[in-house]
């Protein structure tokens, strides 16, 4: 599951505008990677840390329920063979009977409420993955809206999405029009020193 925390958060990630080039009269189209600039805003990885936190403290718990569930099944098999042994008079093979079905009963708790454990859990996770994916990609548009704003740009493109026919969205374009390095830098520029930067491996990312 750890290696899978970014591409879980980064899940998600759409354009900001249509997926074909309308015909503009005025102003300029630029382009962004948004998988990209997800990636290396300083911001994502202090989210996938507190969501690993989260992960590994359920993974502990559900581990601690898997033990006991465990360690009632070795229980209940004893019991059994204990009831069948022919040298225990009818009365003491009755209570071991009782004692089986008493087992089996807790037994089947145990495994219910793990069960139960897995799917609420699983839930809770969810909802924390897609908070943080979506206030962070709040914070990337609304950098890139005010750029766009700013600079007087027509549409902004993200170039990082694939079509429904697996084909990249953008297939060609001039450096000159990827703003990507821009709006990175205005996102980072106020990242704290000790957040440290992104890991090379990081920073690179297939297109969808």
């Amino acid at each position: 599951m750890k290696n899978i925390i970014v591409t879980l958060i980064t899940g998600g990630i759409v354009a900001l505008s249509t997926t074909a080039f309308p015909q503009v009269s005025s102003g300029r189209i630029v382009l962004v990677d948004l998988n990209r600039v997800f990636i290396e805003y300083y911001k994502t990885p202090i989210a996938s840390a507190k969501l690993k936190e989260t992960i590994d403290s359920y993974n502990k718990e559900q581990e601690e329920l898997r033990t006991q569930l465990r360690k009632g099944i070795d229980e209940l098999t004893k019991l059994r063979e204990e009831q069948e042994k022919t040298e225990y008079t009818p009365e003491v093979r009755e209570q071991k009977k009782k004692a089986v079905q008493e087992k089996l009963a807790e037994t089947q708790k145990a495994q219910r409420d793990l069960e139960e454990y897995q799917r609420s859990h699983q839930q809770i996770l969810d909802q924390q993955r897609d908070r943080m994916r979506q206030t962070i990609l709040g914070e990337i548009k609304d950098v890139i809206s005010k750029e766009a704003k700013d600079v007087g740009y027509t549409l902004v493109f993200d170039k990082s999405g694939n079509t429904l026919n697996g084909i990249p969205t953008v297939v060609y374009s001039q450096d000159s029009m990827d703003i990507t390095d821009d709006i990175i830098k205005k996102l980072n520029r106020n990242q704290p020193k000790t957040t440290g930067t992104p890991k090379p491996e990081q920073k690179k990312s297939e297109t969808k």
